[in-house]
């Protein structure tokens, strides 16, 4: 199994807190990096790694406050490495996708990613 991932927010990164003893794996904050394919392709491929030999339960705490339309490809790419679990049969997938009340562009995407993809995602206000 991957080591435990964490990378500490910037003004325009998310934290990313991905704890393999949990099985609980967080992006908090914003995401509108200058290249985004630069700060999430790492990101992907230890997802991609993590997916080769799951926890029976994963939990993805989506936290995000602002995203870009780049950043956005990329977090939909997370999001459906975390769908081959379950395609896989390798174990069981949820996302949490949090939004401050009143913020429908956050929630409006959430929604968008939830009906895309074929994991279980529950939407949370903060």
């Amino acid at each position: 199994m991957a080591e435990s991932l964490r990378i500490d927010a910037t003004e325009d990164t998310p934290l990313i807190d991905f704890d393999t003893a949990t099985g609980v794996f967080k992006v908090t904050g914003r995401a509108l990096p200058e290249d985004a394919h630069e700060f999430f392709k790492p990101i992907e491929e230890w997802v991609q790694d993590y997916v080769e030999s799951p926890l029976a339960n994963t939990t993805v705490e989506m936290r995000i406050d602002y995203f870009n339309s780049a950043a956005t490809r990329y977090i939909f790419n997370l999001l459906m490495c975390f769908e081959d679990i379950v395609e896989e049969e390798r174990g069981e997938v949820k996302v949490e996708w949090y939004y401050k009340e009143g913020d429908d562009m956050i929630e409006t995407k959430g929604e968008e990613l939830s009906s895309i993809l074929e994991l279980p995602f529950e939407m949370k206000t903060l």
